[in-house]
C-alpha cells in the first residue's frame, strides 16, 4: 500500500517537475545563470532523475522481463543517467589538467582551449534533458475548433469597411514611415527608392495572404486563430504567446519612441509617468467599447494622413531633380540591405485583424482593408522618401536625427518643423492607441480555448470589450515602459525577431491550409497561394540574415527574443496542468491541510444559514446530499447545530478533507452520516435526496448540463437544491464565464424544468453565486 501511494505521488509530481526543470532550462540555455543558480540547477537535475529512477522501479513490476521492459521504457531510461554530473566531472578533470601547467601561460593557453568545448558541453547537457521532456507530451491536447467562438456571440458587428480600412492604416503606420525614409536613404542613396518599391510588393502580397486567412476565418484570435486551425492546440499556444509579447513589445516601443522624439533626453524622467498615463488613457478607451474606440482611432488615422499629405504636397513643390544625380552611389547590394532598415514600416496587420469578430461581413470587407490600407501606406511611403529626398540632399537627409521635423522646417520654416513634431507624435501615439484596443483580444480568444486563465475572456456586459484582458495589459505593458525606459532601439530590435517568426508561421499556415483543407470556403484567394507564401518565408528568412548581420550585439538580441518564445512552451504545459482534474483535486487536498492546520474556517456562519434557508427546513425524514463541502464544514455545521435529519451523504473529491471531517466529527456523530470519495465529479448513486447542496463545482464538472441533468435524477418531488460557488476576481475556474452568466445558467436549469433562482452579490474583489430552487 506504500509503495502504491508512492507511486501515485511520483506520477503527480513528474510533469510539474518537468516544466520546472524546462523553464530552469530555457534560463540556463538563452540567458546564462551564476554560480549559485547553477548550483540549484545541478541540484534540481538531480531530483529530477532520482523521480525517474523511483519511477521506473515501480514499471519494472508491470514489466517485469528485462527486454520487453528496456524497449518499453528506453526513452525513460536514458533520462536517468545524469549527464549533467558527467559533465561536470569532465569540465573539472579539464580544469585540473589546465591548472597543471608549469608556466602560468600554458594554464591560461590550455583552459582558453577547454572554453571553446565548453559551450558546445553545455549543449550536450540541455540534450541529455531531452528525453524527460517527451513525458509531458501526454499533456498536449486536441484542439478544440469551434464554428463559432463564445464571443461571436456578444460582439456587436459594428466596423464598416471606410472605419477599418482607417483603423488598419493606423496600426501599420506606427514609427517607421516617419523615421525610416531617412534609414533607406543612409544605405541606398537614391536608389533606396528601389527598396520602397520591391518592399511594397512584397508587403501588398503579404497583406493578401493575411486577407485569404482572415475570410476564412474572421475570429478574433487572428493569427492564433490561423495557427490552431493548422497546427493544433500547442503550436497555436505557442505563436499566439508569441504575438501577444509582440504587441505588449510594440506598444512600449511606440510610446518610447514618440516620447523621446518630443521630448529631451534631459527630461528624461518624465518618460514613463507620461507613458503610463497614455496607457491608462488608451486602455479605458478600449474598455468603453468599440463605439468610443472608432471614434478616437479613426481620429488618430485622419491626424495621420493628414500630416503625411501635408508634407508630400510641398515636397512636390521645392522638388530639386539634380538631388538624384548620381542615382546609384552605393552598390546595387546595398538595395537589399536598406529593404531590412525600412521594412518595419507596414509591420502591423495582425493588430487590425484581432477586430474582424466586430466587423460587418469580415470574410469580404477584411480582406479589402488589410490590402487597400497596405496599397495606400506603400503609395505615402514611396512619395515621401521621393520628394523628402527631393527637398533635401539624400546625404543630409539620411544623417538627420529627427528627418521629418527637418523636412517641416524645410517647407514651411521653423514653426513648422515644430508643429510637424507634435504630428508625429500624435501619429505614434495614433498608433499606440490602436494596438492597445485591439490587443486584449488575442488573450481573449486564447482564455476561451482554456489555454490562459478563463477569467481573461470575460466580456463586459455593456461595453462589450474583453475588460480582463486590458487590465491584464495595462500591468504587462507598465512593466516592460518600465524596464525598456531610455531603450527604444532595443525594443525595436527585439520586436523585429519576434513579428518575423509569427509572420512565417502565418504564411506557413496559408500553405498547409492550401493542402490540407483546399475543400474549406475561401471568400478571398490570393494568387499564387502555394509557392508564393513560401517564397515570402525566404525573404523573411533573408530579413533575419541581414538583422544578425548589420544589428549589433544581433545574437544577444536574438537569444533574448527566442527566450521569450521558448518561455511560451513550460506555459502552455502549466496552464494544461493548472485545469487537469488531478491536479484540481491536488489543490483541494492542499487547501484542506493548510486550513486545517491554520484553523481556518473555510465556510463562514452567514454562508451557513443562507443555505440553510435555500434548502430547508430539515426534518428527521430529511434526507441531504452535500456535494464537496469544504472539509464537510457544512455537515461539521448541521451536526453541531443539532439540525434534524434522517441521512446525510457526503461526497467529497479531496482524500485529505475527508480525512480532517472524520478528525473533526466523532463516530458517533456520524452515525448518519455516508462518506464517499469521488473519483470523478459525478452524482453518486445513493437513492433519492430531499436537498442537494453543492460547493463550487459547476465551475470544474466537464459538462455542467449533464452535471445539473444528473442532480435532477436524484431529487425527490419537490426537493431542494442549492449550487454554491465563491469566486475571486481571478477566477481561474475553467467555467467561469458560463457560470457568472446568469442568462445562460438559468435558461441551462429550465430545460430540466427546475424551479431556478440566481442570485449573484459582489463584494470587493470576491464573488459570491446561489443558483437555488425546487424540482
Amino acid at each position: 500500500m506504500a509503495r502504491s501511494n508512492l507511486d501515485k505521488n511520483i506520477q503527480l509530481l513528474i510533469p510539474p517537475s518537468l516544466v520546472m526543470l524546462l523553464v530552469v532550462t530555457i534560463i540556463e540555455l538563452f540567458y546564462g545563470v551564476g554560480k549559485g543558480m547553477a548550483l540549484f540547477i545541478d541540484i534540481f537535475d538531480v531530483y529530477v532523475i532520482i523521480i525517474f529512477a523511483i519511477d521506473l522501479y515501480y514499471r519494472w513490476f508491470e514489466t517485469p522481463h528485462f527486454f520487453p521492459f528496456v524497449k518499453k521504457h528506453i526513452l525513460d531510461i536514458i533520462a536517468t543517467i545524469p549527464f549533467n554530473l558527467i559533465f561536470l566531472g569532465v569540465e573539472g578533470l579539464v580544469l585540473i589538467r589546465a591548472l597543471r601547467g608549469v608556466r602560468i601561460l600554458a594554464r591560461i593557453a590550455r583552459f582558453a582551449r577547454f572554453a571553446r568545448y565548453g559551450r558546445l558541453l553545455r549543449l550536450l547537457r540541455f540534450g541529455a534533458r531531452a528525453p524527460r521532456f517527451i513525458r509531458v507530451r501526454k499533456q498536449v491536447k486536441k484542439a478544440k475548433i469551434r464554428k463559432v467562438q463564445p464571443h461571436e456571440k456578444t460582439m456587436k458587428k459594428t466596423l464598416s469597411f471606410r472605419v477599418i480600412l482607417l483603423i488598419t492604416i493606423n496600426s501599420i503606420m506606427g514609427t517607421g514611415i516617419w523615421f525610416l525614409t531617412s534609414a533607406g536613404a543612409k544605405h541606398a542613396g537614391p536608389a533606396s527608392l528601389i527598396s520602397w518599391g520591391i518592399l511594397s510588393l512584397i508587403s501588398v502580397y503579404i497583406a493578401m495572404c493575411f486577407g485569404e486567412l482572415v475570410s476564412m476565418f474572421p475570429k478574433a484570435g487572428g493569427v492564433y486563430e490561423f495557427a490552431k486551425q493548422t497546427f493544433g492546440r500547442f503550436w497555436s499556444f505557442v505563436i499566439g504567446w508569441t504575438t501577444s509579447i509582440a504587441g505588449s513589445v510594440t506598444i512600449a516601443m511606440l510610446l518610447l519612441g514618440a516620447l523621446q522624439y518630443l521630448i529631451p533626453i534631459k527630461y528624461s524622467f518624465t518618460y514613463i509617468p507620461i507613458a503610463i498615463f497614455l496607457i491608462i488613457i488608451f486602455s479605458y478607451v478600449a474598455f468603453r467599447g468599440m463605439q468610443t474606440s472608432t471614434v478616437v482611432l479613426v481620429t488618430f488615422a485622419i491626424i495621420t494622413l493628414t500630416a503625411v499629405t501635408a508634407i508630400i504636397i510641398p515636397g512636390f513643390i521645392n522638388f530639386k531633380p539634380g538631388n538624384f544625380d548620381p542615382f546609384f552611389v552605393f552598390p546595387t547590394m546595398n538595395i537589399l540591405l536598406a529593404i531590412f532598415f525600412i521594412a518595419e514600416t507596414f509591420f502591423g496587420w495582425e493588430s487590425a485583424i484581432f477586430l474582424s469578430a466586430e466587423t460587418k461581413n469580415p470574410s469580404k470587407i477584411m480582406p479589402k482593408a488589410l490590402i487597400y490600407g497596405t496599397i495606400i501606406i506603400a503609395i505615402l511611403s514611396f512619395f515621401l522618401a521621393l520628394t523628402a529626398m527631393g527637398t533635401i540632399p539624400w546625404g543630409e537627409f539620411s544623417e538627420s536625427v529627427a528627418p521629418l521635423k527637418d523636412l517641416g522646417g524645410a517647407h514651411f520654416g521653423a514653426v513648422g518643423g515644430i508643429i510637424f513634431s507634435i504630428l508625429i507624435f500624435i501619429s505614434v501615439i495614433g498608433a499606440t492607441a490602436g494596438w492597445i484596443v485591439t490587443a486584449p483580444r488575442l488573450l481573449m480568444s486564447i482564455a476561451e480555448d482554456k489555454l490562459f486563465f478563463t477569467q481573461f475572456a470575460k466580456i463586459h456586459p455593456k461595453h462589450k470589450s474583453p475588460y480582463v484582458s486590458i487590465m491584464f495589459q495595462v500591468v504587462v505593458v507598465s512593466i516592460l515602459v518600465i524596464v525598456g525606459a531610455g531603450s527604444y532601439e532595443t525594443l525595436l530590435h527585439m520586436l523585429i525577431p519576434l513579428i518575423l517568426v509569427v509572420y512565417s508561421a502565418v504564411l506557413l499556415s496559408l500553405i498547409i491550409l492550401r493542402f490540407k483543407r483546399p475543400e474549406l470556403k475561401r471568400p478571398y484567394k490570393v494568387v499564387f497561394g502555394k509557392v508564393g507564401p513560401f517564397i515570402t518565408i525566404l525573404f523573411m528568412i533573408f530579413l533575419l540574415v541581414m538583422f544578425i548581420k548589420e544589428t549589433h550585439s544581433a545574437f544577444d538580441i536574438l537569444r533574448i527574443s527566442a527566450g521569450l518564445i521558448a518561455f511560451g512552451i513550460p506555459a502552455y504545459f502549466a496552464i494544461e496542468l493548472f485545469y487537469d482534474k488531478k491536479y484540481v483535486t491536488l489543490r483541494r487536498n492542499f487547501v484542506a491541510k493548510f486550513s486545517h492546520h491554520f484553523h481556518k474556517l473555510p465556510l463562514p456562519k452567514i454562508t451557513f444559514n443562507k443555505i440553510i434557508s435555500l434548502v430547508g427546513p430539515f426534518n428527521k425524514k430529511s434526507s441531504i446530499m452535500i456535494f464537496n463541502s469544504p472539509m464537510g464544514t457544512f455537515t461539521q455545521e448541521i451536526i453541531k447545530e443539532k439540525t434534524p435529519f434522517r441521512k446525510i451523504i457526503i461526497a467529497n473529491q479531496s482524500k485529505e478533507e475527508i480525512k480532517v471531517f472524520k478528525e473533526k466529527v466523532s463516530s458517533e456523530d456520524r452515525k448518519h452520516v455516508d462518506v464517499r470519495l469521488l473519483r470523478t465529479l459525478n452524482v453518486p448513486s445513493a437513492g433519492k435526496v430531499d436537498s442537494f447542496i453543492s460547493f463550487n463545482d459547476l465551475g470544474h464538472v466537464k459538462d455542467v448540463a449533464k452535471f445539473v441533468h444528473n442532480v435532477k435524477k436524484i431529487l425527490n418531488k419537490k426537493s431542494k437544491f442549492c449550487f454554491y460557488v465563491k469566486n475571486n476576481f481571478m477566477n481561474m475556474t475553467p467555467n467561469a464565464l458560463l457560470v457568472e452568466d446568469k442568462k445562460k445558467m438559468l435558461a441551462l436549469f429550465k430545460k430540466e424544468k427546475l424551479s431556478v433562482t440566481y442570485n449573484k452579490k459582489r463584494r470587493f474583489f470576491k464573488t459570491e453565486i446561489f443558483i437555488y430552487g425546487k424540482k
